[in-house]
């Protein structure tokens, strides 16, 4: 398996991490960094929150997806992907190398319950974030090119990262 490295994509559950770890990969590979809901934030002059309550998750999905395209198409980047994402974009991720941050659910409903700017999470995040899990865990397993506990330290998954980013070649 070797596939490019030269777009890396961090999928996995809200709270697994992808945002933080994506910004110090980015840094110790000196590549670019994008998170995906920040560029869609910023497309959209709107928080994620408000672009699902007013426009909902299928119009959101779609400016995901438009996102992601342009993204993926660049070089020496490291893109940090909403926990959706995997959805609607299974064909265009075979172009990047796919780290799934895996968690455990404890730890994933512990950091989301930390905030409320998750749309899909907002009621009974302990009972919401078990479903999504469940519906999703699969998916990132199978587009995985590497799975990596993210559960523990950051500097920990970092190195680990990079060991399997340097091994796979």
């Amino acid at each position: 398996m070797n596939k490019d490295k030269n777009c890396i994509c961090l999928i996995g559950m809200p709270g697994s991490g992808k945002s933080t770890i994506g910004k110090l990969l980015s840094e110790k590979l000196k590549y670019s960094f994008f998170d995906t809901d920040q560029e869609i934030e910023k497309r959209e002059k709107n928080k994620i929150k408000n672009i699902f309550s007013i426009k909902g998750e299928d119009y959101f999905r779609s400016v995901e997806t438009q996102v992601f395209n342009e993204l993926v198409e660049k070089k020496k980047v490291v893109i940090s992907t909403g926990g959706g994402l995997i959805l609607n974009n299974l064909e265009k991720l075979k172009l990047s190398f796919n780290i799934y941050l895996y968690c455990n659910i404890d730890v994933l409903i512990q950091r989301a319950s930390r905030n409320n700017l998750r749309p899909l999470l907002s009621q009974n995040t302990p009972l919401q974030m078990t479903n999504l899990f469940n519906e999703r865990k699969d998916i990132y397993i199978k587009i995985a090119d590497v799975t990596i506990n993210a559960t523990d330290n950051q500097n920990v998954t970092i190195t680990e990262i990079i060991k399997k980013i340097k091994n796979d070649n």
